[in-house]
């Protein structure tokens, strides 16, 4: 067996989370054994978001955690709203540090 890893994915309200819940399921079902953490990284309400761009709905929030997902709120710190691609180097900066992970674009 190889070094463990974790994953991280970026999840928002709308079309992010449903492609995130299909990640998690996606993942537990083809490698039921993986031992890392699958952190779906999710940033929250603040001064460079219009709305609350934090996962909505309790059923996938429910869904995510029922297949392992560890949620992992950030801050939106430089690009927000006017840049959402940029929030996934701003989640990176949320990983907990000490383990190798891998980032997956959850929407590719």
């Amino acid at each position: 067996m190889g070094t463990p890893f974790d994953i991280v994915i970026v999840a928002q309200n709308g079309r992010l989370m449903y492609e995130a819940a299909l990640f998690a399921v996606s993942l537990r079902a083809m490698n039921p054994e993986f031992d890392g953490t699958l952190y779906v990284a999710e940033p929250q309400a603040g001064p460079l978001w219009s709305g609350d761009p934090s996962i909505a709905s309790d059923a996938v929030r429910s869904l995510l955690v029922d297949h392992g997902a560890t949620i992992l709120p950030f801050q939106s710190r430089v690009f927000g709203e006017s840049y959402p691609n940029g929030n996934k180097a701003e989640a990176l900066l949320a990983m907990p540090t000490g383990r190798p992970f891998a980032f997956f674009d959850s929407d590719t």
